[in-house]
């Protein structure tokens, strides 16, 4: 829990209130989820330090690798897959590009919602609702990269719509980049299965 400098305890609104006044079931409350919070953030710090020797330690076997065979093979974008010896077992690294669009979105989004205006009189209702969909934001105020790169994908000869494509093309950037690291186990039907590390996998 949190508290003041006079041992009260601090409510979700910033009050303070005497030890005395909190009800048994929300100590109790209190105290189980402070508990499991501590085990989770324990857990988490674990995974931190497990992920972060794996990423280590695939670098040393590559690195001796390369010394071995005087051949630099590796570069920052690249994928790695280790097996054992009996290919029953993987250690999968996959680097990932962040991309994000740029201000001229805003552009190709004014030149769609011109083609919307020219196709609502057509009827073209479909194509209309799967274009305002892909626009659409989520709860952090960001579009969906997806959808609005599969656009691309639609085959439409209006001029507006083809410039608008181009413009999504050249506003889509590399913002940064991911890495992630999975392992998986072969079954006894000879398929992968990944070892989850996600809580929420298990």
């Amino acid at each position: 829990m949190k508290t003041d400098t006079n041992g009260y305890w601090i409510d979700s609104a910033g009050d303070a209130v005497p030890p005395k006044h909190v009800k048994p079931e929300d100590k109790k409350r209190d105290a189980l989820v402070e508990k499991l919070m501590g085990k989770a953030s324990a857990l988490s710090n674990k995974l931190s330090e497990f992920k972060e020797a794996a990423y280590e330690d695939i670098d040393a076997f590559l690195d001796a690798l390369e010394k071995q065979y005087g051949v630099t093979a590796r570069n920052e974008g690249g994928n790695k897959v280790i097996t054992n010896f009996s290919n029953t077992m993987k250690v999968e690294v996959r680097n990932h590009k962040v991309l994000d669009f740029d201000e001229k979105l805003l552009l190709a989004k004014t030149l769609i919602d011109k083609c919307i205006e020219k196709w609502s009189e057509n009827s073209r209702s479909e194509i209309v609702v799967l274009v305002r969909d892909a626009f659409n934001v989520d709860e952090k105020g960001k579009v969906d990269k997806k959808r609005i790169l599969g656009l691309r994908k639609l085959s439409i000869k209006d001029s507006d719509w083809k410039k608008a494509m181009e413009i999504i093309s050249e506003s889509l950037k590399i913002t940064g980049k991911r890495q992630y690291i999975a392992f998986w186990v072969r079954n006894d039907s000879g398929e992968w299965d990944c070892v989850p590390l996600d809580i929420a996998r298990v």
